[in-house]
């Protein structure tokens, strides 16, 4: 196909490494954990063009979307390309495999996971040296937090000294988002964007989600975040969400501290994981049983959502209210 459209431009140039060491192009939940191969068992040469990759190019091809979770999807990675089944190494890199955190969110994990990294620490050039040379940026970590783990750290380091001229991309926490932090790392001036998982606009709703946080200091780091932003030393600066029956109400509010700050929300939808099953029933706002579904009906009725000032996916900008009373004789009849 030479056409030239706008598509999703995932599958075409960007690669994201996760905990096991597989390869998948974006969130395994948004792409029915479709991977393309691992790293510690093949080169990835042979996983990024290979027939595993090949065929979910396919999709976005031949406007399929079969691997894809259109429902997830926030839809904001959308450019003009010719899209093709083999291509250039990516020239995006996401690491998200390192899970060393300084922080626990109850959505997320109820403790801190064992991880032996050592194998990827002793051949750490030799793995990015391969994968990195036509990348432009780097992101990570979404799963741990790389300004706190001594590996991502280490990561960080070599890549800047080996390709001085690849950007990064940060999703944190933001407790350790300070310039000191970012000095050290030598990546104050190459910062493409920095997105700061607060979920919560008071402290009393940000204490309850994560543990051990530090709600006065996140909000320091995000005022020197949007000086950066303010002097264009940040290309983008993001804040997320994860809505949740703690802080549904405070979605607006939300977005009104993130246009103080000069910076954009992403909205995500809580996700059932096996670090999150002892709470997950009681998070699950999305659920039509849960006790404050339809006043979560009623929240997501604000145009603010449908703006443009924020992105979230179509699930939460489509609920439907529900009969509770119908709900109940439904389960009785069964």
């Amino acid at each position: 196909m030479s056409e030239n459209y706008a598509i999703c431009t995932f599958p075409f140039n960007a690669a994201q490494i996760s905990m096991q060491g597989d390869v998948y192009v974006c969130c395994p939940p948004w792409s029915s954990s479709y991977s393309f191969g691992n790293i510690y068992e093949q080169t990835f040469d042979e996983i990024w063009n290979g027939e595993r990759a090949r065929e979910f190019r396919r999709q976005f091809i031949n406007n399929d979307y079969k691997y894809c979770k259109l429902d997830l999807c926030v839809k904001d990675c959308a450019q003009k390309i010719i899209p093709s089944e083999t291509v250039k190494k990516p020239k995006t890199f996401i690491f998200c495999y390192d899970t060393i955190c300084n922080v626990k969110c109850i959505f997320c994990r109820s403790c801190h996971q064992k991880q032996d990294l050592s194998y990827f620490d002793e051949h750490m050039d030799e793995i990015i040296s391969n994968m990195l040379e036509n990348a432009e940026n780097v992101v990570l970590s979404g799963v741990g937090e790389a300004l706190f783990s001594p590996h991502s750290r280490k990561l960080i380091k070599r890549i800047s000294e080996m390709f001085p001229d690849i950007k990064f991309s940060l999703i944190s926490n933001g407790i350790l988002c300070d310039e000191n932090n970012l000095k050290e790392l030598g990546i104050i001036d190459k910062l493409l964007s920095i997105t700061v998982s607060l979920h919560a606009v008071k402290q009393s709703t940000y204490d309850k989600l994560v543990k051990n946080g530090d709600f006065n200091r996140v909000m320091e780091n995000l005022k020197f975040l949007s000086k950066l932003k303010q002097n264009g030393k940040l290309d983008k600066f993001i804040l997320n969400f994860v809505v949740t029956a703690y802080n549904y109400r405070e979605m607006s509010d939300y977005i009104k501290m993130a246009e103080k700050l000069g910076a954009t929300v992403g909205f995500l939808e809580l996700l059932k994981l096996e670090t999150n099953e002892d709470v997950y029933k009681e998070l699950n706002i999305f659920d039509e049983n849960h006790p404050k579904y339809n006043d979560f009906v009623k929240v997501m009725k604000n145009p603010v959502f449908r703006s443009g000032k924020c992105t979230i996916n179509d699930t939460m900008l489509n609920l439907k209210p529900v009969n509770f009373i119908k709900t109940l004789k439904n389960k009785f009849l069964k």
